[in-house]
């Protein structure tokens, strides 16, 4: 199906694309990051555009180490976050959800920020930022604010993003004692939306103490969740044979599946509380140095 008509616009710099929006509001206005989910959906008739905004010059595509956390632009491709070696070396959780989205072709364009404002709870991003307490930057002309991950999703497709507003940077803090790992099932291995997905991350004492513990899903509720319950089950325990699943099976009550053609309520809790015990194996596995 061909495109309906709108205009194009390409402002040269962030502070230009956020007078441009403000400039729109009210008006049939969408935002162009990659492009991978904004394109197909005008086709389908299911996104309408009087305004398309390209951010390409908006400077918003790095990714800046800090001492004590990493700020990663909205623009950045999940290409290029499988391949720094940084990333890939202090956050490796981000490199295995980047590497499980679209096909190689999609990872060269689909960036991040896009990803993470489509608000699908299937995003495989969402998880890992959950687990590494990330937030993100809002911008609108005159107008910045830090929004902590759990607290960006309100619902299928929706976010705290306003009218005039984008995502410019996310920001992860770096913590050298804390591991984790991310997880999907599909009905294929790539190229398909998850089943359920989850990620998980902790902080282990020499003594073998838990002194910090994140647990995260997607697409097994409206939005991307923690796992509140499974964490305090974690958190100050000493690590036994059982803890792991008892920790899993309590996230497997902690979401709200729906059944669909990828697969039933039901299966989707037993795929949950299976797909969080592995990856709590892994992260604990990172954090002790011990393959579980």
């Amino acid at each position: 199906m061909l495109l309906n008509t709108f205009e194009y616009v390409k402002p040269g710099s962030l502070t230009e694309v956020l007078v441009v929006l403000d400039e729109l509001r009210g008006k049939k206005t969408q935002v162009l990051a990659g492009g991978t989910d904004l394109i197909p959906s005008l086709r389908a008739r299911t996104k309408a555009a009087d305004y398309v905004v390209d951010l390409a010059a908006a400077g918003l595509d790095q990714v800046i180490f800090e001492k004590d956390q990493v700020r990663i632009g909205a623009l950045v491709t999940f290409a290029a976050l499988c391949h720094h070696q940084e990333i890939q070396a202090k956050l490796p959780v981000i490199v295995d959800a980047a590497g499980k989205i679209g096909a190689v072709q999609t990872r060269v364009l689909a960036t991040i920020g896009g990803n993470l404002c489509e608000g699908v709870p299937s995003n495989d991003s969402a998880p890992p930022m959950l687990v590494l307490d990330a937030k993100f930057r809002l911008q609108a002309k005159g107008k910045e604010r830090l929004v902590a991950v759990e607290n960006f999703f309100v619902g299928p497709r929706r976010t705290l993003l306003e009218p005039g507003e984008i995502m410019t940077e996310i920001l992860i803090p770096l913590r050298a004692e804390f591991h984790a790992s991310f997880l999907r099932f599909g009905r294929r291995k790539a190229l398909t939306l998850a089943v359920a997905s989850a990620a998980a991350g902790l902080a282990v004492s020499d003594s073998g103490q838990i002194v910090q513990a994140r647990v995260a899903l997607g697409a097994v509720a409206p939005t991307p969740v923690r796992a509140r319950k499974a964490e305090q089950i974690l958190h100050g325990a000493k690590i036994t044979p059982g803890l792991l699943a008892e920790a899993a099976a309590m996230a497997a009550t902690e979401i709200s599946p729906i059944s669909d053609l990828r697969g039933s309520a039901d299966y989707r809790r037993k795929i949950s509380a299976v797909l969080v015990r592995r990856t709590l194996e892994n992260a604990l596995g990172q954090a002790t140095g011990v393959r579980q």
